[in-house]
């Protein structure tokens, strides 16, 4: 498969919210497994989980961050006002059973953490590729309404992850990739804007340079130099922002939120425009060739956070993770359909709060992760194939055989 092409009848069923059947009807099936992973050991506590991958092996790797807590009652052991609970560290890693391997990492290692750690990926080597994002520290209790001593509140403190580390898979410092501390530019070939992914393919990283710049970069995988960079539809990226969306405007000609670039076996880059509610398709040289776009009226963080693939050879099915609408869709990748989608907003399993971070194992299992107040991992395993079950299937409960409504 080389030319991916989208129909006007496609782009109609994605903007009008209909399902549509496969070329033969047939749509992989999911249950949640609400037991998966293994429970934490008592006190731990997980954060907002910001990045995840699977391992060759199968286990199951993710990126939390330590901060957003209640300190009053969720981290008292912390606080030193009661035994419950305590963050764990920022890389956790399980075993297909959801036993917890090991975790490590975080502020404090002797290398630059980011401020807010985003994205997690495993290259094919085994090593660890670690982004960030943008960290807005509240104002401080001042002078003024509110203060003491008649000075002025302070004012909130913005700090970009500028750059990206590269660890081993025990959690060795390798590379730092960029300066850390800088000033976000998508001019810039030595330093990022909030590199919130990455994948991997013939020797080079993708990097979706995406929550203050608003680009793909593609890195040397072995020293980090800088090889290449492009914004929406191949076009170069520009540092001026943007209006605010709508959805009925002409189609911005620049990147938004740029949250993920993977690279399919057949070495086209799918890139996640959330603010722009799209997935652009682009060859690796940055030409563009195919978008779609998803629940175009989505406002806020917009709908397409990050994507995988169907684990067969042609990566059928395109599986793509919507934190604003709490669902994961599924799409045939040949025509960008989108066949049905499952999930609703809730706390329950196979609800999502914040669904960012979607990957698939070798056999065809789904991971998720919930960032913000999400703070969990889910498991939907692979049931089979199977007709559309519905437009919207709701939570996938095990033994479920009818919709729940979004």
């Amino acid at each position: 498969m080389r030319t991916i092409g989208t129909s006007a009848a496609a782009l109609l069923l994605v903007a009008s919210g209909c399902a549509a059947p496969g070329s033969d009807g047939q749509v992989p099936l999911f249950e949640v497994d609400g037991l998966w992973p293994q429970p934490l050991e008592y006190p731990s506590i997980l954060g907002p989980v910001s990045g995840l991958d699977i391992a060759p092996d199968g286990n199951i790797l993710v990126v939390t961050r330590q901060d957003g807590f209640n300190q009053g009652n969720e981290i008292n052991s912390v606080t030193g006002t009661g035994d419950c609970c305590t963050p764990t560290q920022a890389i956790l890693e399980w075993a297909p059973d959801g036993s917890l391997v090991r975790e490590w990492g975080g502020p404090d290692q002797g290398y630059p953490w980011p401020a807010r750690p985003h994205g997690l990926a495993i290259d094919p080597e085994g090593n660890l590729w670690i982004g960030g994002g943008v960290a807005v520290t509240p104002p401080g209790r001042g002078g003024g309404p509110g203060g003491a001593g008649g000075a002025p509140p302070a004012a909130p403190t913005t700090t970009y992850d500028t750059h990206i580390l590269k660890l081993s898979r025990a959690g060795q410092h390798l590379l730092t990739i960029g300066e850390p501390g800088g000033t976000p530019s998508n001019q810039s070939t030595t330093s990022f804007g909030g590199a919130a992914r990455f994948s991997f393919g013939d020797g080079e990283v993708y990097v979706a340079d995406g929550y203050a710049n608003n680009r793909v970069v593609v890195l040397d995988m072995e020293t980090g130099e800088f090889i290449r960079s492009w914004g929406a539809y191949g076009n170069a990226p520009e540092d001026a922002d943007l209006p605010p969306y709508d959805a009925a405007a002409p189609p911005a000609q620049q990147f938004r939120t740029v949250t993920c670039a993977e690279l399919s076996n057949d070495d086209l880059v799918y890139v996640c425009d959330r603010g722009n509610n799209r997935l652009q398709v682009f060859e690796t040289d940055g030409a563009f060739v195919n978008e779609v776009v998803i629940a175009p009226n989505t406002m806020g963080n917009g709908s397409v956070w990050d994507v995988a693939f169907s684990p067969d050879d042609d990566q059928r099915f395109l599986y793509v993770a919507d934190g604003m609408n709490e669902r994961v869709y599924i799409l045939d990748r040949e025509s960008l359909t989108v066949l049905t989608d499952f999930g609703i907003g809730g706390r329950y399993p196979g609800h999502f709060l914040e669904v960012g971070s979607v990957e698939v194992d070798a056999a065809g299992n789904i991971y998720t992760a919930e960032n913000g107040q999400g703070r969990r991992v889910q498991k939907f395993v692979y049931l089979g194939m199977g007709a559309v079950p519905a437009e919207h299937q709701g939570a996938l409960y095990p033994g479920a055989t009818t919709a729940v409504a979004p």
